[in-house]
């Protein structure tokens, strides 16, 4: 098995099994924005957010 693919994998668990602990509504206030969510969906966006700038930093870096 790609070890990449492993830590992926590893990685994908991990944050399934922290967000289904996390369950409760927060507020979040950044600068002028404020959101009531649940924290599954902060957490998921967040780490969505975070795959994309590495997928996209990762992909310049090969040009």
């Amino acid at each position: 098995m790609n070890p990449k693919l492993f830590i992926g994998i590893f990685a994908l668990a991990f944050m399934a099994i922290f967000v289904l602990q996390n369950m409760d509504v927060v507020s979040v206030n950044f600068l002028i924005w404020s959101i009531e969510a649940s924290r599954v969906i902060i957490y998921l966006s967040l780490f969505l957010i975070g795959f994309g700038i590495g997928w996209l930093a990762k992909s310049f870096k090969r040009r």
